[in-house]
């Protein structure tokens, strides 16, 4: 007997279950983007290798005499690799035991909540230690945080004038053990965005980021502009047959199936966002007696 008209399928639940899922992991970068300013998304095909770059070079020594030829002014480009923008790939599989016993909405619904945030926390975890990488360093150890704060930005600054560069926008990360004890007395706005907290001013400086990851005892500070975000091209692997929903930026591909084989309910997903700051010299750390 065929299916009635207008069956709710397996196929339309599961097409729903990816909607939501990239819907949600979306909106949670946009907040992030949203608050420190961070351009598009550059689509990279998998496989292209990252790079990370350092400019130098200095304008010719002087102007050219009347009808002169100009001297030129010389610039390098320094890249160095830092691998490839390849897949990641996870599956999670509920089964119809799962299921049956703890019901839909807790056994695939909230477990796929917890995969989807910890997917967005192993993008977090790669712009780290990409951040971790940045060969910028404020000399000396300041006596609190907040000359820190202070020292990293003019460090950052000084070397951006030495290579005629103009700063934009700042962001600063700050352990948040190393935050706490200033938070408890301080007027701040906070905002929560792709897993981190977000302060908008706090000890004299703007866009400020509270996290764990920032070792205790120090600051980082790069120019939004430094920090590149990519995604995949998704639809390369379409051509290929690899169907996944995903979203404009390439950030995250998603499919739910059922598998019969194992009865169960398969969700897979490819991660491929990745944040990646690009010019280690712009990338500057302070030290302070915690």
């Amino acid at each position: 007997m065929p299916a009635q008209e207008n069956s709710i399928t397996a196929a339309d639940v599961c097409a729903a279950l990816d909607q939501e899922f990239v819907t949600t992991f979306h909106q949670d970068y946009d907040q992030l983007a949203d608050a420190l300013g961070l351009f598009d998304v550059e689509i990279i095909t998998a496989g292209t290798a990252l790079y990370q770059y350092k400019v130098t070079g200095q304008l010719a020594a002087s102007a050219p005499a009347e009808g002169e030829a100009a001297a030129l002014s010389h610039y390098k480009l320094d890249k160095d690799p830092i691998g490839d923008l390849s897949p990641k790939r996870y599956d999670k599989l509920t089964t119809a035991e799962a299921i049956l016993k703890s019901g839909y909405e807790n056994a695939v619904m909230r477990t796929d909540r917890k995969f989807r945030n910890q997917l967005r926390d192993l993008a977090l975890t790669q712009f780290y230690a990409f951040l971790a990488a940045g060969t910028g360093k404020a000399s000396g150890t300041s006596a609190n945080l907040q000359m820190a704060l202070a020292m990293a930005d003019g460090t950052l600054g000084t070397a951006m004038e030495t290579n005629q560069d103009s700063g934009g926008t700042l962001v600063h990360w700050v352990n948040r053990m190393d935050a706490a004890t200033y938070l408890g007395n301080a007027d701040v706005t906070t905002q929560t965005s792709f897993g981190l907290t977000y302060l908008e001013s706090f000890l004299g400086v703007e866009n400020v980021i509270l996290t764990s990851r920032q070792k205790a005892g120090t600051v980082a500070v790069t120019p939004v502009e430094n920090v590149h975000p990519y995604g995949l091209d998704f639809a390369a692997l379409s051509d290929g047959g690899l169907e996944y929903e995903t979203d404009d930026y390439g950030i995250i591909g998603v499919a739910h199936r059922p598998d019969y084989d194992h009865g169960s309910v398969k969700t897979h997903a490819m991660l491929g966002l990745a944040l990646v700051p690009e010019i280690t010299d712009y990338i500057v750390s302070a030290t302070f007696k915690a």
